[in-house]
């Protein structure tokens, strides 16, 4: 629903005037980025992590929303020694505007609603995002690893879970779970002590198609590096999925979440895949809808890097007709940091990734957005002389030329996590976690050298 929804738009401005000029940063000639005014979309007590965001046909602002549990006691000796456990029992929940937001302004927000019926069943951390996508009629899609329990064994497991909204996120169906059973038992192996994961995985809506993706552990030995990503798909809106099957076989990092979106009749997923020497490295690959086959993935050239172990690092995709785009996290360049690669013909190649922010001391968890018209907006974490905040930079011309890294005017404190979705009006929309609040905001990129930024407020 996304890429089509920004195949519609094409033809659409990019609005600036209406945004709220209070200060700003002069940039120089080039594309230039706008802010709205931020909105803290979840409760300032709540434990809030790794939001998503999608923007619906009608300019309805969705969002949705990991809500942590407190820190289990128990976990292994070597996870506490660490000061963390894979252990996760938390909520996730949904909220939307009411109605589009106009001038670049929410003007209400609908009650936050539980997306999980199982209390307490998500497994959800900021490198296993829950994600949304919308349908044309304005039902909500969300997929999310479940903790679950082998009905013959008792042994834990992470499972893929499926669940929409029909009342316009009023409510949720039960979740479903979209993975066979796997009959493999990594148990004494597997960090959080699961027998079998299905998990990492993300979700592309397009009309009545509902796909969803995942890592899966099930034909893994105890001494396995790499892992295979399954899907399962609806032809009918999610209310029924085919059986699940691999995508591919082997050779996929076990544990850095997939993405998707579609270029023209392609599917196109984003993974890290392991390549002989150990290199673990950013591809993308195709199904067209003729063969309903992926085709052998490429690698998006941002760099060859070499570790040993999986680095939990999402490969972010979006993608305009023949212009796919790509932004990722990579240690096998110096410096280590965001890169951004883009190709121009589906997706078959990639041409030399570009370092997104120079000079940062880290730069990390990026997402991307793209519109028909050439914008594109990158989004990411870093460091740049002070604690973690979110940055940006916008083109205009698909990716060729970028504006100034701007940092987003967020509230004091740490900002982390962006994740970006373009409107019917040709902006973008912003969500990110500040310190334990999920904040939305809007964006919008030009081609005048007026960058101005703009204040927060609350609910």
């Amino acid at each position: 629903m996304r890429q089509s929804l920004r195949v519609v738009i094409a033809s659409l401005a990019v609005f600036v005037a209406t945004d709220i000029a209070i200060g700003g940063r002069a940039a120089m000639a080039g594309p230039a980025l706008a802010f709205g005014e931020s909105l803290a979309i979840s409760a300032p007590d709540g434990r809030a992590m790794g939001p998503d965001i999608a923007v619906g046909t009608d300019g309805v602002i969705h969002v949705l929303w990991i809500d942590k549990a407190p820190p289990p006691d128990e976990g292994s000796a070597e996870d506490a020694a660490a000061g963390h456990t894979h252990t996760a029992t938390d909520q996730l929940w949904y909220r939307r505007s009411v109605g589009p937001a106009t001038a670049g302004r929410i003007g209400a927000l609908s009650s936050p609603a539980r997306v999980n019926s199982r209390d307490g069943e998500v497994w959800g951390f900021a490198v296993n995002k829950p994600v949304l996508d919308l349908d044309g009629r304005g039902n909500v899609h969300v997929f999310f690893a479940a903790n679950d329990t082998n009905e013959k064994t008792g042994k834990g497991l992470l499972v893929a879970r499926y669940t929409r909204s029909t009342d316009g996120g009023a409510s949720f169906e039960p979740g479903r779970t979209l993975n066979s059973t796997a009959t493999n038992d990594l148990s004494a192996v597997m960090h959080g002590g699961f027998a079998a994961a299905h998990a990492f995985g993300t979700l592309l809506v397009d009309g009545d198609d509902v796909q969803a993706f995942w890592i899966d552990t099930r034909d893994m030995i105890e001494t396995d590096t790499t892992s295979a990503a399954w899907r399962a798909v609806s032809r009918d809106g999610g209310q029924t999925f085919t059986p699940d099957h691999a995508v591919y076989a082997n050779d996929v990092c076990p544990c850095c979440q997939l993405s998707a979106t579609k270029s023209g009749d392609a599917v196109l997923l984003a993974s890290r895949m392991t390549y002989p020497g150990g290199f673990r490295d950013s591809a993308v690959g195709p199904v067209s809808a003729a063969s309903n086959r992926f085709e052998p993935s490429v690698r998006v050239g941002e760099g060859q890097w070499k570790i040993d172990g999986c680095p939990l690092k999402r490969t972010a995709i979006a993608a305009a007709d023949r212009n796919v785009y790509t932004a990722a996290y990579t240690g096998g360049r110096d410096p280590a940091g965001v890169y951004f690669s883009r190709s121009v013909d589906g997706g078959q190649i990639f041409q030399p990734a570009i370092l997104m922010h120079p000079g940062a001391a880290v730069s990390d968890a990026p997402t991307v957005a793209s519109m028909s018209d050439g914008t594109v907006i990158v989004a990411w974490h870093g460091k740049a002389g002070g604690g973690r905040r979110v940055y940006l930079r916008g083109s205009t011309d698909g990716g060729v030329t970028f504006s100034p890294v701007t940092e987003l005017p967020a509230p004091d404190g740490i900002a982390a996590y962006p994740e970006l979705d373009i409107a019917p009006d040709g902006s973008a929309w912003l969500a990110w976690q500040q310190e334990q609040v999920a904040y939305v905001v809007r964006v919008t990129v030009s081609s005048t050298p007026d960058a101005v930024v703009a204040g927060s407020r609350l609910p």
